[in-house]
């Protein structure tokens, strides 16, 4: 099914046509030993989890400001489109609007930089950990904890194309509309390096699974072996612009 974004509904319009792929969206590879591979099914289930998690629990809607202060890594990648399935705005932790957030993604619920007046979701990227664990605190909401419990679909209503999708720390902002335009050549099986922010990794990762690419994150510093080059069959790296 062709990628269409008339309808307003840009995340769905990503995740639709592979929905029921069994073949691999995005491996995560961590310096502990983790491999988590997710099928485009299976993350277009995370997706929706989250996206029915945070329209439950936050009431997310288009144009809120949501800071997603999380590293490069599966989950803050699924959580960065559950975020655009409400229209909402993507900020980095440093932007000028962080303070007027209505949200803070974080795996550091306590951080003293996050405003008072903004609600909490604390992430624990440890793929196998159940709740966040110590260290939640008395206000944020345990993603880890409750996320299984939210529904395996996600309805979105159509959001304006003009709504900013995002604002990252390489100073770049995006309509909903520029973020998932792109067209680009399709590259087979691309690593990237988990060691650039998430919402500067996002456009391109949109961009080159519309194309029907899959992506393998490692975290920063791992080592990537030819083994690990062989088995995963990757035929590009991702070198990020200067």
């Amino acid at each position: 099914m062709p990628f269409n974004s008339a309808t307003g509904t840009f995340a769905e319009g990503l995740l639709a046509p592979r929905r029921s792929d069994a073949t691999p969206w995005l491996t995560w590879y961590s310096q502990s030993g983790e491999r988590i591979e997710l099928s485009g099914k299976v993350f277009d289930n995370w997706v929706a989890k989250s996206a029915n998690l945070l329209g439950e629990c936050f009431d997310l809607e288009q144009e809120s400001l949501i800071v997603l202060d999380l590293p490069s890594h599966w989950k803050s990648l699924v959580l960065g489109l559950a975020v655009l399935h409400h229209g909402a705005t993507l900020l980095d932790a440093d932007d000028d609007q962080a303070a007027n957030a209505t949200l803070w993604i974080t795996q550091d619920p306590n951080d003293q930089c996050i405003p008072g007046s903004s609600e909490i979701l604390a992430v624990n990227p440890a793929a196998m950990a159940l709740s966040f664990g110590a260290g939640l605190g008395p206000v944020a909401e345990d993603y880890n904890a409750n996320v299984r419990t939210y529904g395996d679909q996600f309805y979105p209503s159509a959001v304006s194309g003009e709504t900013t999708a995002l604002r990252n720390s390489a100073g770049n902002a995006l309509s909903l509309a520029e973020l998932f335009a792109p067209e680009v050549n399709a590259l087979g099986t691309i690593l990237v390096r988990a060691d650039i922010p998430v919402l500067q990794l996002l456009p391109y990762a949109v961009a080159q699974w519309k194309a029907g690419d899959s992506i393998v994150l490692v975290e920063a510093q791992m080592e990537v072996s030819d083994r690990l080059r062989q088995g995963e069959k990757i035929s590009h790296d991702y070198v990020p612009a200067v």
